[in-house]
């Protein structure tokens, strides 16, 4: 078996635990002190470094660039801020080489964080974004893990892959049981995201597309890796075209951009 449920339980196993004053600064995040988050994530370097880089990215268009976290959390506001430390959570996971697929997955997770805001503010409401903003940051760590895992067999798969015409989304569902989606909710897991949020998760994979949420997801991140730039992970996903019937806001404001 090449990847099997033992494998995905030692990866998970050797997932960095969140450090301290990152979890001190979510902990803040969740009582609504955005001061003492701030002074939090000025003690992690690498914590304030990533978030910099993210806020003054082309994804987020700050008219000027912004370097202190206490004006950076205000800005966006406990909601984003959260977000976008699970982002830098999410930026440990990176292989040190990708050996499967070949993106900038700094670019992937900025634009699948930017599309999934602009999809639930479209489909519901900015509040709503808000309340469930962890998820769109959370969802590129599944193409870390599946590069990681395949990566580590990567002659057996190239085997398989030659000779069988799978998909790498139907080869690691047949061998571990586990989606993309359903791995991410693993990592959401072990983060400390409440149920809800990890069931959304999981229901994203969107076998029957039943839920709005959930389809949304599957949606963007299928749109995103149709996208020239990310085509490489496109195998990762079993499109449900269902899921199109529940947004079609967001589906309409895709098809005009493309």
């Amino acid at each position: 078996m090449l990847i099997s449920k033992e494998d995905i339980l030692k990866y998970l196993s050797n997932v960095p635990p969140v450090p301290e004053n990152v979890k001190k600064a979510l902990e803040y995040l969740n009582k609504g002190d955005i001061k003492n988050a701030a002074i939090e994530a000025e003690k992690d370097l690498i914590l304030k470094k990533q978030i910099e880089k993210v806020v003054n990215s082309a994804y987020y268009s700050l008219n000027n660039e912004v370097n202190d976290m206490l004006q950076l959390f205000t800005l966006l506001g406990m909601e984003k801020s959260r977000s976008l430390i699970y982002s830098y959570l999410v930026s440990l996971l990176e292989p040190k080489s990708w050996k499967i697929f070949k993106i900038n997955f700094f670019d992937f997770q900025g634009a699948f964080m930017k599309k999934y805001e602009e999809a639930m503010v479209l489909e519901y409401d900015e509040k709503t974004y808000k309340k469930y903003a962890e998820i769109g940051a959370i969802v590129p760590a599944a193409v870390c893990v599946c590069d990681s895992l395949l990566g580590d067999k990567k002659e057996q798969v190239n085997i398989v892959m030659s000779s069988v015409p799978l998909e790498y989304s139907t080869l690691i569902k047949r061998m571990s049981g586990f989606s993309l989606f359903e791995l991410a909710g693993k990592i959401a897991f072990l983060w400390g995201l409440d149920e809800e949020k990890i069931e959304i998760l999981k229901k994203s994979e969107c076998k029957k597309c039943s839920e709005k949420m959930p389809a949304l997801i599957h949606f963007v991140f299928f749109a995103l890796v149709s996208r020239k730039e990310f085509v490489d992970i496109n195998s990762l996903i079993e499109f449900n075209p269902q899921c199109i019937e529940l947004i079609p806001k967001t589906y309409e404001r895709m098809i005009n951009d493309s």
